[in-house]
């Protein structure tokens, strides 16, 4: 920092001198008086110095002017990103709506389903039950229907055992007791 003041305050000391001596030489040249070396020497810094000053300004009106456009170039960039930014937030908020969506309708169906499976369930079990109600109906009847076979066999077993002790004694009274 101490040599940048340092070079203003030499540029600005050599400036002042360089003015003063322009002056004098301009007087010289005005009276058509000739010029020494030191003063053509004084004329023609004065003549770079000029120029350094016109390319000093033009270098601070560039450097201007690409600040401002790296300015104007950032607040593009911004912008840009900004939008970019936007533009994910939106497709990331498309995207969650649409899963949900998806999700939802995947829930619903598999309700559907559940439903639908547990009614079929619920009707299959109502069939059985009837089903084993006709069965225990069922069963009942074959029970009773075998008492009442058992209960035609013991008749009939009674039967044929009188069957037989009749023909027995008709046998008996007809050819006699100890025939045979």
């Amino acid at each position: 920092m101490c040599s940048a003041i340092t070079s203003v305050v030499v540029e600005s000391l050599v400036s002042k001198v360089l003015e003063e001596a322009m002056a004098r030489v301009s007087k010289k040249v005005a009276q058509g008086k000739k010029l020494t070396d030191s003063e053509i020497a004084i004329l023609l810094l004065d003549q770079v110095l000029k120029r350094v000053n016109a390319t000093d300004r033009r270098i601070d009106d560039l450097k201007l002017y690409v600040d401002n456009r790296f300015e104007d170039i950032k607040v593009y960039i911004d912008k840009r990103f900004d939008d970019i930014s936007k533009r994910f937030d939106d497709l990331r908020s498309y995207i969650d709506r649409r899963f949900d969506d998806l999700k939802n309708y995947v829930d619903k169906r598999f309700d559907d389903f559940k439903s639908y499976v547990d009614a079929k369930f619920e009707s299959v079990e109502k069939r059985v039950s009837s089903v084993e109600l006709r069965i225990d109906s069922l069963e009942k009847r074959i029970d009773s229907l075998e008492k009442r076979v058992d209960l035609v066999y013991n008749e009939v077993s009674s039967i044929k055992t009188d069957i037989i002790k009749i023909m027995r004694e008709l046998l008996e009274r007809t050819y006699g007791k100890n025939r045979g």
